[in-house]
């Protein structure tokens, strides 16, 4: 009897309804007909292109001329076309996020502090922002519409802009965020619209092109209204007309949204809002950063909580909450622990994604083919590779064969008999270890619902070439409701479909 997997990471608060984690592989869904619903890919490795400045990497952008720039410490660089990276600046700063936005002729930095920083794209000429007017007095995020650099007064509700296709200032282009009296958190532009997101409450605005009153172009989108604030500044982030944050209301905090033509929808679930609840009571989850990004017509939403330590991502190319969320991890190799995931920021620059390390001064390429994560611990030490290690935990099972038969039928609370579980796995791909061996598939399962799990059990993935392979265990056993948890990790394509067991309903 085949044992699908119908989802992604899904372990509810209580593990008696669900106790599924899918770490570091991504479901696909496959066409209507196939034999199997979904099939699991690994994620891509992380492939070191440059080292740049003192790092960590706190800011990668993509110019409107093509060009990449990248903050790394308290430091801003920009590549050429080879990743080869070029000084431009110092900042105030040397931790949190940078927000870089262009308006074609002049790229505006910010970083948090009472000042700001601009690059002229053609000379590539940097300097400290100066206003004669004192209308900017530093910020945290910058944004783009409609000719306009627009950009947050931290800790009020206003924000303002610039002049039109230049960087220069008027004490008159300054508006707040007025239809609930919390504090503007954080900007965002979308299909040349602003949101404007409030600890709680959050409103749309638009250019409206000013009028003889107010020179100042944009002013609020009327009978729009968004009645959910953002709980992390930094997790706003967008893909085509979708736009997503991690939100707070009035209500409470600690759901993922999305926005599209209007519509405010919810897109985490029940599991992945209780591990949000665990980290809010613990260490807060207002760190929290996301960023979207494209493979293979997947658009992911990754939402990484660093004090949390946790990488959560979500795949809309799956329609269903439930299913499109899977969890991102490295493999700290002092410590084996599974931790989140290394990357702070990302861009496509050059013809490629490009990620930035939390830690080190290491920026990354995304690669499909490579199977670990090549990592630097610190910006002096050379690259490790860290294994990609990919569990997958396979849901209850609600049937099995009968007794002295080959009919399914529910397994309705009895016991089960185990003969035998194989994988359905991509094997055959993977190259020989150091000791000449086929790479490993590990089994274990727990008899007590998903409390507990016994020890893991080994079988080869096959040697180069023995694509027939499939790894199996026989003689396991009886349990009542027994949760099975796959995990390897192999350099090489390693698919998994689901799983076959063949389990007899016992009479008790």
């Amino acid at each position: 009897m085949r044992l699908p997997l119908i989802g992604g990471s899904y372990t509810t608060r209580s593990i008696i309804a669900s106790a599924q984690r899918c770490i570091n592989l991504y479901p696909e869904l496959n066409p209507k007909g196939n034999y199997v619903p979904l099939t699991h890919y690994q994620r891509p490795g992380l492939n070191p292109l440059t080292r740049v400045g003192n790092g960590p990497i706190r800011g990668l952008y993509r110019a409107s001329n093509g060009v990449g720039y990248v903050a790394s410490g308290n430091q801003l660089f920009y590549f050429n076309s080879n990743f080869n990276s070029t000084f431009l600046g110092t900042l105030n700063t040397s931790n949190n996020q940078v927000s870089m936005q262009d308006n074609g002729t002049t790229l505006m930095v910010v970083d948090g502090s009472t000042g700001g920083y601009q690059v002229d794209l053609g000379t590539q000429v940097f300097s400290a922002i100066s206003d004669s007017t004192n209308t900017f007095t530093g910020a945290n995020q910058v944004q783009y519409v409609d000719t306009f650099l627009i950009w947050n007064f931290p800790g009020s509700i206003f924000f303002g802009s610039t002049l039109s296709n230049v960087l220069q200032f008027n004490g008159q282009y300054v508006a707040g965020k007025a239809g609930y009296p919390d504090n503007l958190k954080a900007i965002y532009v979308n299909r040349r619209e602003i949101f404007l997101f409030g600890d709680l409450k959050s409103e749309v605005w638009y250019n409206s092109g000013g009028s003889t009153i107010t020179p100042f172009p944009f002013q609020e989108l009327p009978g729009t209204y968004i009645e959910h604030g953002i709980a992390a500044a930094w997790s706003r982030a967008s893909h085509d007309i979708d736009l997503f944050w991690l939100s707070r209301n009035l209500q409470g905090e600690g759901v993922v949204l999305k926005f599209r033509g209007y519509l405010t929808q919810r897109i985490s679930n029940h599991a992945l809002e209780d591990s949000i609840r665990q980290m809010q009571k613990t260490v807060g989850i207002d760190d929290a950063i996301g960023m979207t990004y494209q493979l293979d017509g997947h658009t992911f939403y990754m939402l990484t909580f660093p004090r949390g330590n946790e990488t959560w991502v979500y795949d809309s190319a799956i329609q269903d909450p439930n299913a499109a969320w899977h969890q991102e991890c490295w493999t700290n190799p002092n410590t084996g622990s599974l931790d989140r995931s290394r990357i702070n920021c990302m861009a496509f620059i050059n013809g490629q994604l490009v990620a930035g390390d939390w830690q080190t001064n290491v920026v990354y390429g995304l690669d499909m083919d490579l199977y670990v994560d090549r990592v630097a611990l610190t910006n002096a030490s050379d690259y490790v590779d860290c294994p990609i290690v990919c569990i997958r935990s396979f849901p209850h099972i609600g049937a099995a064969r009968a007794a002295g038969g080959n009919q399914g039928i529910e397994v309705d609370g009895h016991r089960l008999q185990f003969s035998a579980f194989r994988a359905d796995m991509e094997c055959g791909m993977g190259p020989l270890d150091a000791a000449g061996q086929p790479a490993k598939v590990s089994l274990r399962w727990s008899d007590d619902r998903g409390r507990t799990f016994g020890s893991a059990l080994l079988q080869e993935a096959g040697a180069p070439g023995e694509y027939l392979t499939q790894p199996q265990w026989i003689g396991m056993g009886v349990a009542r409701d027994r949760i099975f948890e796959l995990s390897y990790n192999i350099a090489g394509p390693a698919a998994l479909n689901g799983a076959w067991i063949d389990a007899e309903v016992l009479s008790t």
